[in-house]
C-alpha cells in the first residue's frame, strides 16, 4: 500500500529524526519536554472532539495538544485563516485562538456577514461540520463539543447559500434537477418539479459526511509531573499540523460566474457543479493566478472569462456543490499587485553534499529583473546572485518560470531562508519582495 504525501516520508525516519523539536510551551505557560525514549506519532483521520479549554484535537484515537510555542516560536494551524469585517487576514489559527475551531463558535460569534464592496459575504458561517453528521446530529454528551442545534444551523446554512447562489444563474447553467440534486426532496424522496415552489424543509436532505481531517506528525511530550502530551513537531509544507474540512479537488473550464449580495456568496459554475467562495469563518479562501499572485473576487467576476482554465480545492458537501478555499485562475493577473515571485509547490528539495533544487515563476517580466539570497532570521548576508539568465519566459502572459539545481550555498542550519526581489531593470526600484523558508517547505 502506498502511502500518501508525508505519510510515507515518515515511514522510513527513525523516532530520533521525527522529533525535531525540544521543547514546548503550553497555552498556560507548562513548559514540556521530549519523553525519554523517544515516541512519535503520525495522524490522518476525522476529528471526534475540540476540547477547546486544553487546546485539544481528538483524531485517529489520539488525544493531539496544540502548544502555544514550539522551540519559542508560535505554533499555528495549517488550512486555517482569521479575517476581519475588511476581508484582512489575521493569519491562521493559534493556541490563543483556538476556540474558533469549535461549531457553536463559528456559527454564532465569528462569522463575518459583511460584503466585500460590490461582492457577496465574506463569511456568512460553516456549511459543514468539524465532525460527521451523524455524530453532530447526536444528542448533546458530556464533554463533547457539538449539538443538534448546533449542527441544523450549520445545514441549514448550507440550503440558504446554495439556493441564493443557485437562482443567480440563468435556466440552462446548471442541470434542471440541480435543487434535488443537493438534497432539496418532496415528502417520498424525490426530486421537486423544476420551477416550482420548493417542498417543505422537513423533508430536505442534507448530504451526509464524515469529519473534518486532522494531519500531524510528532512526539510525545511529559510536564514536570510526568503527565504526556502529543505534540506536533515534524513540519509538512510548512506547518506542524492541518485542519482540512474535506479536501475536494476540481478542475475545468469556467462555465460561468456571478456577484452575490449581502445574502449571496460570489461563485461560479464548473462542469455541473456550483462552487461558493468559503464562507467557513475556519477556513482560508484565497484566489491566485499566475505566479501565485493574488486576485481579488472583485477581479476574478469582472474579467475572468468563460471557458477560464480554474482549479479548486476546498470543502465538498454533498456531490454538486463545494465551498473553494484555495481557488487558481491560470494565466490571470491583476496589474494592481505590482508583481509576484512564488515557489512551485513540491519542487524544493535538498540533498546534503548537492546542495538545494527549486523552481519558481514570476510575472511580469518584461522590463524587469529577479535575484535571491539566502540568509535566516530575515537577516541576509550572502551573496545576491541574478536569475535573468535562467528565466523561461512566456511573453504572451509576460511571465517565467525558473530552475536552480545543486546551489550548495543553502544550508538547514544556517541559512534556512531565501529572498526573491523583482526590481525595475531601468531604475532599479523593488517591485516586490518575497520571503521563503525554503528549509521548512522541504521538511527539514
Amino acid at each position: 500500500m502506498r502511502l500518501p504525501g508525508y505519510l510515507a516520508s515518515l515511514a522510513t525516519l527513525s523516532a530520533a529524526t521525527v522529533a525535531l523539536s525540544q521543547t514546548a510551551v503550553l497555552h498556560d505557560g507548562t513548559v514540556v519536554t521530549l519523553k525519554a525514549p523517544l515516541e512519535s506519532f503520525v495522524i490522518e483521520g476525522s476529528i471526534w472532539n475540540i476540547d477547546a479549554p486544553n487546546r485539544q484535537i481528538f483524531a485517529g484515537g489520539s488525544r493531539v495538544t496544540i502548544p502555544a510555542t514550539l522551540n519559542g516560536v508560535e505554533f499555528v494551524l495549517g488550512n486555517t485563516q482569521i479575517v476581519n469585517h475588511e476581508e484582512v487576514s489575521f493569519g491562521e489559527i493559534t493556541a490563543a485562538t483556538f476556540d474558533r475551531l469549535t461549531d457553536t463558535n463559528a456559527v454564532l460569534r465569528d462569522y463575518v456577514q459583511d460584503t466585500n464592496g460590490e461582492a457577496g459575504t465574506i463569511r456568512f458561517g460553516p456549511a459543514r461540520s468539524m465532525y460527521s453528521t451523524s455524530e453532530a446530529r447526536g444528542a448533546v454528551a458530556p464533554g463533547l463539543d457539538r449539538s443538534p442545534q448546533t449542527e441544523k444551523s450549520i445545514e441549514d446554512a448550507y440550503f440558504f447559500l446554495v439556493r441564493n447562489a443557485y437562482a443567480m444563474y440563468p435556466a440552462g447553467t446548471l442541470p434542471e434537477n440541480f435543487l434535488g440534486q443537493i438534497g432539496i426532496r418532496t415528502e417520498t424522496g424525490g426530486y421537486p418539479v423544476p420551477n416550482s415552489p420548493p417542498p417543505p424543509r422537513r423533508f430536505w436532505r442534507y448530504p451526509a459526511s464524515n469529519g473534518a481531517t486532522l494531519l500531524a506528525a510528532g512526539s510525545v511530550y511529559v510536564d514536570a509531573k510526568g503527565v504526556e502530551y502529543k505534540i506536533p513537531d515534524f513540519p509538512t509544507k510548512g506547518y506542524f499540523a492541518h485542519v482540512i474540512i474535506a479536501e475536494t479537488v476540481l478542475i475545468g473550464n469556467l462555465v460561468a460566474s456571478a456577484v452575490g449580495n449581502p445574502n449571496t456568496p460570489d461563485s461560479f459554475v464548473i462542469g455541473e457543479t456550483l462552487v461558493l467562495l468559503n464562507q467557513d469563518p475556519r477556513m482560508p479562501m484565497d484566489i491566485i493566478g499566475i505566479a501565485g499572485a493574488p486576485l481579488s473576487r472583485e477581479w476574478v467576476a469582472a474579467n475572468a472569462p468563460v471557458g477560464s482554465f480554474v482549479a479548486v480545492v476546498g470543502h465538498g458537501i454533498g456531490e454538486h456543490v463545494m465551498f473553494g478555499e484555495a481557488i487558481e485562475v491560470d494565466g490571470a493577473f491583476d496589474p494592481a499587485v505590482g508583481g509576484w515571485v512564488g515557489l512551485i509547490d513540491g519542487a524544493t528539495r535538498f540533498t546534503p553534499g548537492r546542495g538545494l533544487q527549486f523552481r519558481g515563476t514570476v510575472v511580469p517580466v518584461a522590463g524587469n529583473s529577479l535575484t535571491y539570497q539566502y540568509g535566516s532570521n530575515d537577516v541576509f548576508t550572502g551573496p545576491v546572485l541574478s536569475l535573468n539568465a535562467v528565466l523561461v519566459i512566456d511573453p504572451l502572459s509576460d511571465s517565467a518560470t525558473f530552475n536552480v539545481r545543486d546551489d550548495l550555498l543553502a544550508d538547514p542550519v544556517l541559512r534556512r531562508q531565501i529572498r526573491f526581489v523583482l526590481r525595475n531593470a531601468t531604475t532599479n526600484a523593488i517591485i516586490r519582495e518575497h520571503i521563503y523558508n525554503w528549509a521548512d517547505i522541504a521538511g527539514l
